[in-house]
């Protein structure tokens, strides 16, 4: 690089340590290599070689099939009803479409329905699925009567009746409910609250206590041989097995890319530079030598930067899981907050001061400057630049 002249004087020079702005471009676009990098890692060979390994599309297609025969218990025991307009797994409009046939038991005075497009329809009892499951599986129908009165007390739209031994629509209500199910017919604003009133009031809390039931003692329809509970619980062992594999390639990924960014490449290079400080021409100092660092500090700084750019480690599997579940893999979720702590930590040290170093620069005994500064710390030092 230069040639050393003889010194005769002492020169002295002002060192102008690295902007704090441009001290966190350099962490950014390192941090931003390493997150595209172990991206692809993940997606193309760590992930890959896990599910392999794993035999991951056996255990992906028994979790499908589990899924389905799950949901098929609330159908086949009909205590949730379906048609060919929705799939199995879509409960939100399997609940509506229970609650379309239910209110239909109560608004309807015979079998047939009105509506041709929509047979199930009808003064049908298997529509009224609350009574069902208590009367027919549960053997429990005094608590169909106490639920179905604690619950119509808010908006009082149903009646006893004595002699048939069961609630009746108020004729009031009922008349204005019956232009949903005349398809020649639309209902006005009245019953459109009746309809958004029982729905909420009676008909969803009644259901959600169904559902608690089976939550709790199970359900079971003769011709399967797993349990709901059972075909449930095989589906978080499934679950737990993909959030353990997505979690682990992600951070063999993370390690891989950052052994090579932050330690080998570090330690190759004669300057000890990272990518970015390369391509940024920035440069790494001992802070009270300022000559480059030595290898123990590369080292020390790149044992931070392994927990730094934990920051995006929870968006690493995004490709193959869904964004709401990130958020549910615990140990990837902790590894980001851990590290967005670490980093507040750091900033503030930064912030606060004078040389513009981080918490990294300070335990590392480092030093950023410009590679301009770094050729005036040449030039004092007596070496031709």
């Amino acid at each position: 690089m230069a040639e050393e002249e003889t010194v005769t004087q002492e020169n002295y020079i002002d060192i102008h340590p690295l902007k704090k702005g441009r001290r966190i471009l350099v962490f950014l676009a390192d941090f931003f290599i390493h997150f595209i990098l172990t991206y692809l890692i993940f997606n193309i060979a760590a992930a890959p070689i896990g599910k392999a390994a794993t035999n991951y599309n056996a255990k992906n297609e028994e979790h499908v099939l589990t899924t389905l025969d799950m949901y098929d218990h609330y159908y086949n025991s009909k205590v949730l009803l379906r048609d060919s307009g929705f799939d199995r797994t879509d409960v939100t409009a399997g609940v509506e479409y229970t609650y379309r046939c239910f209110l239909s038991y109560f608004v309807l005075d015979t079998e047939e329905s009105v509506d041709t497009k929509t047979p199930q329809y009808g003064h049908k009892k298997e529509n009224d699925t609350i009574y069902h499951f208590y009367h027919d599986i549960r053997n429990k129908e005094q608590t169909y009567f106490d639920s179905f009165n604690y619950y119509n007390k808010k908006d009082n739209y149903f009646e006893y009746n004595d002699s048939t031994k069961e609630y009746n629509l108020k004729i009031e209500v009922k008349n204005e409910l019956y232009a949903f199910y005349d398809p020649k017919d639309a209902m006005g604003d009245i019953g459109q609250k009746y309809y958004k009133d029982i729905s909420n009031n009676l008909f969803n809390p009644l259901l959600a206590e169904v559902m608690n039931d089976i939550e709790k003692n199970d359900l079971h329809y003769e011709g399967e041989t797993r349990s709901y509970l059972e075909c449930k619980n095989r589906i978080k062992e499934l679950e737990t097995y993909h959030g353990n594999l997505m979690t682990i390639c992600a951070y063999i990924s993370h390690v891989i890319v950052w052994s090579g960014l932050f330690l080998v490449f570090p330690l190759i290079n004669k300057n000890r530079k990272t990518l970015a400080m390369l391509f940024m021409k920035i440069e790494r100092v001992d802070f009270y030598s300022m000559n480059h660092t030595k290898k123990r500090m590369v080292v020390a700084s790149a044992l931070y930067s392994l927990f730094a750019t934990l920051l995006g480690i929870m968006f690493i599997p995004s490709m193959l899981v869904p964004f709401n579940t990130l958020f549910t893999l615990n140990y990837l979720l902790y590894g980001t907050v851990f590290s967005g702590i670490l980093l507040i930590i750091s900033l503030f040290f930064l912030i606060l001061n004078q040389y513009n170093r981080s918490l990294t620069d300070y335990l590392s005994n480092s030093l950023y400057l410009t590679s301009e500064e770094m050729d005036n710390v040449y030039r004092a030092k007596g070496y031709k630049i």
